[in-house]
């Protein structure tokens, strides 16, 4: 299962339970129950909120270390001054390190 679809999942169950219906978050949260098609509608559009939209991608607000190692190493291997304005491939490296969203 895909992480945006396991999120959605978790986020429609957690309705239900506020809303006093276990029973019904845990059948949303069990991927072999039958979701009925105003749950499954929900879940897409969830799942649809919570897609970057195309060319994004989720990173962490704080820059974690290994996201920070992997700009460094590549900024430093093309032994580049720190006012070079192309750091396209530095970039890429960080976000290549960057965690997965829980």
């Amino acid at each position: 299962m895909k992480d945006i679809e396991k999120r959605a999942r978790e986020l429609l169950a957690i309705g239900y339970e506020k809303d006093g219906l276990p029973g019904r978050a845990a059948q949303i949260r069990d991927r072999s129950a039958y979701v009925e098609q105003p749950d499954r509608r929900a879940l897409q559009a969830i799942s649809l909120a919570l897609t970057p939209p195309e060319g994004y991608v989720l990173v962490p607000v704080e820059l974690p270390v290994e996201m920070e190692i992997a700009f460094m190493e590549a900024w430093v291997s093309k032994r580049r001054c720190i006012d070079d304005p192309d750091m396209q491939d530095a970039w890429d490296a960080a976000l290549a390190a960057r965690p997965e969203v829980p």
